[in-house]
């Protein structure tokens, strides 16, 4: 009877583990449409400009100021822990930022992304806002997906 039971276990076990590898991870790939819309716009401007300074010197960031590592789209952007020592010399020059917020309220799902400028001085570091871009998901129950609403740029 007992080894029935291990038996059924183990099957039912490996049943739910293989089942819960299959699903997409919403969210990483909501906050990657979100960072890509933005790029995209930041691209299509610069472009009219002739200048890419601005995009290969983009660092991502998550809201507590450490490295946006895990959306496929983090290998267009540079990786920075911000409060670590070792990185002062950087933030002295002063480099660019994308800093990225969600938030859950109901059934929506906004995703701002923050443009700031980042020096560190006289033992302070300065975060300069330079505008963003707010990126808003809805979940449909009958769909059974999340959609895109919005996508509005703000700043200067």
């Amino acid at each position: 009877m007992k080894k029935i039971f291990f038996i059924i276990s183990i099957v039912l076990a490996y049943c739910f583990k293989a089942n819960a590898q299959q699903a997409k991870d919403e969210y990483k790939s909501m906050v990657d449409s979100a960072i890509n819309i933005m790029y995209t716009r930041y691209l299509n401007a610069i472009k009219k400009q002739n200048s890419d300074y601005y995009l290969n010197n983009l660092y991502l960031l998550n809201e507590q100021d450490q490295p946006l590592n895990y959306v496929p789209s983090c290998s267009k952007f540079k990786l920075i822990n911000v409060y670590d020592a070792r990185n002062r010399k950087v933030l002295s020059k002063g480099i660019y930022a994308w800093k990225v917020f969600t938030i859950l309220r109901k059934n929506q799902f906004e995703i701002s992304i923050v443009d700031f400028y980042i020096t560190y001085k006289n033992h302070n570091y300065n975060f300069s806002n330079g505008g963003g871009a707010t990126t808003v998901f809805e979940y449909s129950c009958d769909e059974g997906k999340w959609r895109l609403i919005t996508s509005n740029n703000r700043g200067i």
